[in-house]
C-alpha cells in the first residue's frame, strides 16, 4: 500500500521579488534612512501657515514607525509576527499619505510624504515569507460553503476597518443646499462630497475662518456645514457685509480680515475675463478715445471707463452681492443684488504708453482710494479722496516702483479694510485704512465702553452714508498719451447680510448682532443670501396642556409640517402670516416691527391663527421633528402656549469635523479652504 504525497510548488517570483534578498535589503535600508533624514528634521521646523498644527504630530508619528518598522522587517524578518509587521506598514503608509497632502504646508513635507510611502514598500518586500493559509492545503474540492465561509471572513474583516475608521477618524458628507457656494456646490442628488477630518477637534479647537461640520442645534440628526467666523467670547456685529468683533482678550474693537488662503477663496468672480464685444459693451461705461478689441482695452488720452455700467450716464452703477454661484444653486434670484457691496478687486494686465499716465480708483461710499501710475521712477502714487480732502498717502515702496513700458500683472484690491497692491505677484503696498463705521465704533468706545451687540453699536450701524452707498471701479488716462487693458477679473469680497425684513418689498438690511458665550460660536455660509445659518436659526417650544413641552426648530426645510401651517394661518385683514409673526418676535425689536403690537399680543395671534389654519385644512395634528432629531405627532389643540426665540450659535460639543477635500464632485477633486 502506497501513501498518497502532496507537492507543494512554489510560484515564480515576478517583479520587484526577482531580486535577491540582499539587494531588497540594501534598497529598503537606503529608502528607509533618506524617508528618515526628509522627514526628522521637518518635525522641529517652524512653519507659520494655516492648519500647520498637524504638521509636527505626523512627522514625528512618520519618524518612530520608519525606526520601528525598519527594525520589525530588518532586524527580526521572518521572526517577527506579520500581523505588527503588516499594521506597522499600513500605518506608516498613512501617515505618509497625510504628509503629502500637507503641499499647503511645505513642499517638503509632500517631499517627506512620498519618501515614506516608498520606504514603506521597500521594508515590506526585503522580507520573503511563506504565506500558507490552513484552508490552502485543504485535500480536495473546495465547496461552495466553504468559499462562502472564506468571503465573509474577509468581507467581516474589512467592515470593521472601515467602521472604526468612519466613526473615528474619517467620514463623507454630502452638501444638500447652496450655502457655501461657490466655495462648495450643494444639491439634494448631486451636491459636492466632501471628506471630513473628525480627529481634528480633539487636539484643537475651530479655527476663525476654517469650514466647519456641525449637527444642528435644533435637528441633531442633520449635519451642516459653514465657515467658522466668531469664536466664545466675542461680542459680534455684521453691518455693510464686513463682521467687527470685540476681542476677549485685549478688548479692542477689529474689523475681521482673512487670511491669505481664505482671503483668495472668498474673492467671487463678477467678470473672470473680458473677452466679448457685448460683455464689454454691458458692463462698463466708457468716455471719450476708448476702443475694444479681442479682450483688450485701449484707453486714449483723457478717456476713462467705469464699471459696472450704470442704468443711464447720470446714474453710475454698482457692485452688488451677484449670484457668485452663476445660477449653480436653488438658492432664488430675488434674494441677490440688493445690497452695494464696496470690498472690490481689479486683476488686469496693464501696459502703460511712454510718457502716459493710468489712473485706477476704487469707490466705496465717500471714500476714493485714487492710485497712479506712471511709467518713470516716483510716478506711482496713492490718493485718498473724502469730500473736499485729497491727501496723497506717503509710501515708500510705492513711490520707489518703475513701472516702465512692459507688461505688467497689476492686481489693486480694498478689503476688509485694507488696500493691497501686487504688480507681477509681489506686492507692493498693503495699508490699513478701516471704515467708517470701525472708526465710529472705536471713537464712541473711548467715551464709554460699548457693546457690539447693543443698541449704541446698532445705532451706528444703522447710519447711512450722506450721499448712499457706492461701489465702484473707474480707470482713466492722463491727456497725454494713454495705456492697453487686458481684464483678468473683477471680483467682489463675500457681503455677510445681517437681518432682513421679510416682509418689506426692498428686503431692507438690519444689522445682526450677538454676544457669544463659552463654547459658542457663530458660523456663517459664503452664500449669504441662501445660508441657513446662526443669522436666522429659530427655536419654538409647545407647551401642551398636559405639561409636556417639545423644543424644536422653526426653520424650514428642518420643520416642514409645521412651517407649512404657519405660512398658512392668517387673519382676515393680516399683512404677516403666523411664521412672520413669530419670527419676527425672535429677530426683531418691537420698534423694528411694522407694528407696535407687543411679543405675547403677535405670539397669542399666531397662536389663534394656526388653529384656525389647521382646521380650515383639517388638520388635527402634525409631524413636530425634536431637536435631538426624533419625529413626534402633535394634535393641535392640545397646545397650550408657544415660544419662539433666535439661536445665533453652535455649541462646541455639536462640532463634528473640518472638511478638508471635495470628492466625487463633476467639478474634480480639491482641497477645501
Amino acid at each position: 500500500m502506497t501513501e498518497a504525497s502532496t507537492v507543494i510548488k512554489a510560484a515564480p517570483a515576478k517583479g520587484y521579488a526577482r531580486l535577491s534578498p540582499q539587494i531588497r535589503a540594501r534598497l529598503a535600508d537606503v529608502a528607509t534612512f533618506a524617508a528618515w533624514v526628509l522627514v526628522a528634521p521637518q518635525a522641529f521646523l517652524s512653519v507659520d501657515t494655516v492648519d500647520s498644527w498637524i504638521r509636527r504630530p505626523v512627522l514625528v508619528a512618520s519618524a518612530v514607525l520608519l525606526v520601528v518598522a525598519w527594525v520589525m522587517h530588518r532586524k527580526k524578518g521572518v521572526r517577527a509576527n506579520p500581523v505588527v509587521q503588516g499594521g506597522l506598514l499600513f500605518a506608516l503608509i498613512g501617515v505618509s499619505i497625510l504628509c503629502m497632502a500637507m503641499y499647503h504646508v511645505s513642499g517638503w513635507c509632500t517631499l517627506a510624504g512620498f519618501a515614506s510611502f516608498v520606504a514603506a514598500f521597500a521594508l515590506r518586500g526585503s522580507v520573503d515569507r511563506a504565506v500558507i493559509r490552513g484552508r490552502d492545503l485543504q485535500v480536495g474540492k473546495h465547496t461552495g460553503v466553504s468559499w462562502v465561509f472564506a468571503q465573509a471572513e474577509s468581507l467581516a474583516a474589512a467592515l470593521v476597518m472601515v467602521l472604526l475608521v468612519w466613526h473615528f477618524g474619517l467620514e463623507a458628507f454630502r452638501i444638500p443646499s447652496g450655502s457655501m457656494a461657490p466655495t462648495l456646490l450643494g444639491d439634494p442628488v448631486l451636491g459636492d462630497r466632501v471628506l471630513v477630518d473628525k480627529f481634528v477637534y480633539f487636539y484643537r479647537d475651530p479655527a476663525r475662518w476654517e469650514p466647519i461640520v456641525f449637527r444642528y442645534p435644533l435637528r441633531r440628526t442633520d449635519p451642516y456645514v459653514k465657515r467658522c467666523v466668531a469664536l466664545p467670547g466675542e461680542q459680534v456685529l455684521i453691518a455693510e457685509g464686513d463682521v467687527y468683533v470685540r476681542l476677549p482678550g485685549t478688548g479692542e474693537i477689529e474689523l475681521l480680515r482673512k487670511p491669505p488662503r481664505q482671503r483668495e477663496v472668498l474673492w467671487f468672480p463678477i467678470i473672470e475675463s473680458l473677452s466679448s464685444n457685448t460683455a464689454w459693451v454691458k458692463n462698463f461705461d466708457r468716455v471719450g478715445k476708448v476702443e475694444f478689441s479681442d479682450g483688450l482695452i485701449s484707453v486714449g488720452g483723457g478717456g476713462s471707463i467705469v464699471f459696472p455700467r450704470g442704468e443711464t450716464s447720470d446714474k453710475p452703477g454698482n457692485i452688488t452681492d451677484h449670484d457668485a454661484s452663476f445660477g449653480a444653486t436653488e438658492t432664488p434670484k430675488d434674494r441677490y443684488g440688493h445690497h452695494v457691496v464696496g470690498d472690490m478687486r481689479l486683476r488686469a494686465e496693464l501696459t502703460l504708453d511712454a510718457g502716459g499716465e493710468c489712473t485706477i480708483v476704487l469707490v466705496r461710499n465717500d471714500d476714493r482710494y485714487r492710485l497712479e501710475l506712471r511709467p518713470d521712477a516716483g510716478g506711482c502714487k496713492l490718493f485718498h479722496v473724502s469730500g473736499d480732502s485729497d491727501e496723497e498717502l506717503s509710501i515708500d515702496k510705492l513711490s520707489a516702483i518703475e513701472f516702465g513700458t512692459d507688461a505688467r500683472d497689476v492686481a489693486y484690491s480694498l478689503a476688509d479694510g485694507e488696500l493691497v497692491l501686487t504688480i507681477d505677484g509681489a506686492e507692493q503696498l498693503r495699508l490699513d485704512v478701516g471704515t467708517p463705521l470701525l472708526d465710529q465704533l472705536r471713537a464712541r468706545d473711548k467715551q464709554g465702553a460699548i457693546n457690539l451687540a447693543g443698541n449704541v453699536a446698532l445705532e451706528l450701524a444703522e447710519a447711512e452714508p450722506g450721499d448712499g452707498r457706492k461701489a465702484r471701479i473707474e480707470i482713466a488716462c492722463g491727456e497725454g498719451k494713454g495705456a492697453r487693458l487686458r481684464v483678468r477679473s473683477i471680483d467682489r469680497d463675500v457681503y455677510y447680510i445681517g437681518r432682513i425684513e421679510e416682509w418689506t418689498d426692498d428686503q431692507r438690511e438690519l444689522p445682526f448682532q450677538v454676544e457669544l458665550g463659552e463654547d459658542q460660536y457663530l458660523a456663517l455660509g459664503d452664500n449669504s443670501p441662501g445660508s441657513a445659518d446662526c443669522r436666522y436659526w429659530t427655536r419654538i417650544t409647545l407647551f401642551l396642556d398636559d405639561g409636556t413641552e417639545i423644543v424644536g426648530s422653526m426653520d424650514e426645510p428642518s420643520q416642514p409640517d409645521l412651517v407649512h401651517l404657519l405660512a398658512k394661518a392668517a387673519g382676515e385683514g393680516d399683512t404677516l402670516n403666523a411664521y412672520f409673526r413669530l419670527r419676527s418676535v425672535a429677530h426683531f425689536r418691537q420698534e423694528e416691527r411694522p407694528d407696535d403690537s407687543t411679543d405675547a399680543e403677535l405670539v397669542a395671534n399666531a397662536l389663534t391663527s394656526l388653529m384656525a389654519a389647521g382646521k380650515s385644512q383639517g388638520r388635527a395634528a402634525i409631524s413636530f421633528y425634536t431637536e435631538g432629531g426624533g419625529l413626534t405627532r402633535v394634535q393641535l389643540d392640545q397646545i397650550k402656549h408657544l415660544q419662539v426665540e433666535r439661536l445665533p450659535y453652535v455649541e462646541r460639543k455639536l462640532f463634528v469635523g473640518r472638511p478638508f477635500a471635495v470628492f466625487l464632485s463633476p467639478r474634480g477633486m480639491k482641497l477645501i479652504d
